[in-house]
């Protein structure tokens, strides 16, 4: 691994256990065993760092997204594994992450934002096949419900009233999405989500 991308992978350790305000390029620096001078050489400041770890993130869920849906039985399935994934993630990644981009660089937020409509075009597709594998409702209009999905998932980052409430975001992902396709499932894919849950207790 060459240098750059060892101070890419650490840095992103960093961004998601501490937030990008709490990150020092000194910080950096010692967790990749090089000098401020060297890491300046490959990123003038923290904010090109910080754009290109969160570059390097949306590349690598976008590909394990693509290959997720080319594999999985079925869309049901590749939900589930999506799902596994994200509540991963939410539990590794400070709450401070998203508060801090939005605060500092909100730039990058809006580029975000903007990603949620490919987000919800292509889970609107999704849903789509899941009605003719049997497990949406065909009378569902996947186009709001995917859009209804992403609003709830907003709320994620209201992480102060989450605190109101003595919720967790990683509670509040969970009930958001199991509520959302049990709302949409047929009685067959309520059966699946079933024994999804099922096996997700005994583990």
């Amino acid at each position: 691994m060459d240098t750059r991308e060892q101070i890419i992978q650490e840095s992103s350790k960093l961004l998601n256990r501490i937030g990008p305000s709490s990150m020092t390029m000194d910080m950096v620096a010692h967790s990749c065993g090089i000098s401020k001078r060297t890491l300046y050489e490959k990123f003038p400041d923290k904010k090109s760092l910080i754009m290109e770890c969160l570059h390097r993130e949306h590349e690598r869920q976008n590909a394990e997204m693509r290959h997720i849906f080319e594999t999985a039985e079925n869309c049901f399935d590749a939900l589930f594994q999506v799902f596994t994934r994200a509540r991963s993630y939410l539990q590794q990644t400070s709450a401070a992450f998203i508060d801090d981009i939005k605060r500092l660089y909100p730039e990058l937020h809006a580029e975000h934002r903007e990603k949620e409509k490919e987000f919800v075009i292509g889970l609107s597709q999704v849903l789509a096949k899941a009605q003719g594998e049997g497990h949406v409702m065909p009378n569902i209009d996947t186009d709001i419900a995917a859009f209804l999905f992403l609003s709830t998932m907003r709320n994620l980052n209201e992480n102060e009233r989450l605190a109101d409430y003595g919720f967790s975001r990683v509670q509040v992902f969970e009930g958001a999405f199991l509520n959302f396709l049990r709302g949409i499932a047929t009685i067959e894919g309520i059966s699946y989500i079933d024994e999804f849950v099922n096996n997700q207790q005994k583990q």
